[in-house]
């Protein structure tokens, strides 16, 4: 039996597009959470896509307020919309929590999510919602860089300040940033780019920064993980993992929000249509609007976008003080297929 928030192993360690493979991977992950989820009506399954040792603290905390034991697979967000839509006929998770809202936006017009609105989730400001209720934004991060202080001085190279900087042939093999078909945040940043300049812009500046890009990784969080181990030197991700990095970890590590403007995630929540367990996942998704919850999230340097009663950190940065792009996310969501199959046939070479 598992116990309360624990981690099932992440089955996925081989292309998403290898559909027979996940089947077997499925049926092999039904088998490890039968035992889950026979005999307790009051457990409830999710996937999460967030740092793991947050969605635990954050599932711990639900449980605590609430006697609700949540159980839950750690996805990135490409991983855990590929599990949802391969799932679609007998759905295993009732709840997504976390990953980029562009995601769950995609999920909805893939018909792979459900709607849910409560008093608790009209606390939302409306531009971090889906319209219809289909999904609600928890918190925002912040696109920034994350770059090896020591790694900077030994090769005696400055930080770099915007995103141009970052085609400079002076960072060729030092910079990692996450793979767009796996990662909500390698995404958001393709957004982003076509937000600021159109799409052949975008594709044009993705190219060049391409040839300085040493390796794309699988999670969004990875880069800025293997900046602080020093094997990268400068990496692309969300501020509120740098600064955990900075400020928990104490890596030798700065964080550089680009001056020439950057993006930013909406992380989300959706009911999973079909999920078994859906009168518990509403609990879950209302809870996530209390100063309980938001509490435990500012702690860890994210911005809930509900923020009654809460004292942020005097490290974490407001979304007032950046000069932030706004992305279309409705178009974001649709078109995501042919924007990632579009990195790879134009940039991924």
């Amino acid at each position: 039996m598992l116990r309360s928030g624990a981690r099932l192993l992440s089955p996925y360690r081989f292309p998403l597009a290898s559909w027979v493979v996940l089947t077997v991977v499925v049926s092999f992950f039904l088998i490890l959470v039968g035992c889950t989820k026979s005999g307790n009506s009051n457990s409830l399954f999710a996937y999460v896509s967030m740092e793991e040792d947050i969605g635990q603290r954050l599932l711990s905390g639900f449980e605590k307020d609430t006697g609700i034991r949540v159980d839950f697979v750690r996805l990135s967000t490409g991983e855990a919309s590929a599990r949802i839509e391969a799932e679609k006929n007998n759905p295993q998770a009732s709840v997504w929590l976390g990953g980029v809202g562009l995601g769950h936006a995609e999920a909805k017009e893939k018909g792979l999510t459900t709607p849910y609105e409560s008093p608790q989730t009209q606390k939302v400001p409306a531009r971090y919602r889906d319209a219809q209720g289909y999904w609600h934004g928890i918190y925002q991060g912040i696109l920034a860089f994350a770059a090896n202080n020591g790694e900077l001085k030994r090769r005696k190279l400055d930080p770099p300040q915007t995103w141009k900087d970052l085609t400079d042939p002076k960072w060729k093999n030092l910079i990692q940033l996450p793979n767009p078909g796996t990662s909500g945040t390698s995404y958001n940043l393709i957004t982003t780019l076509i937000a600021r300049g159109g799409e052949e812009k975008a594709f044009e500046y993705l190219r060049a920064l391409h040839k300085n890009v040493s390796q794309y990784t699988k999670s969004g969080a990875a880069p800025t993980k293997n900046v602080a181990l020093g094997e990268s030197v400068v990496g692309i991700g969300y501020s509120q993992d740098i600064l955990r990095l900075i400020h928990e970890s104490k890596a030798d590590v700065r964080i550089i929000y680009p001056s020439d403007g950057t993006g930013y995630e909406v992380a989300a929540v959706s009911m999973i249509k079909g999920g078994k367990q859906s009168e518990l996942a509403k609990k879950l998704v209302d809870w996530l609007y209390t100063p309980s919850a938001g509490s435990i999230l500012a702690k860890h340097f994210t911005l809930p976008v509900v923020r009654e009663g809460l004292t942020l950190p005097p490290e974490s940065v407001l979304p007032a003080d950046l000069k932030l792009i706004d992305s279309d996310i409705i178009a974001a969501g649709k078109n995501k297929r042919r924007l990632v199959e579009a990195w790879n046939e134009k940039v991924n070479q």
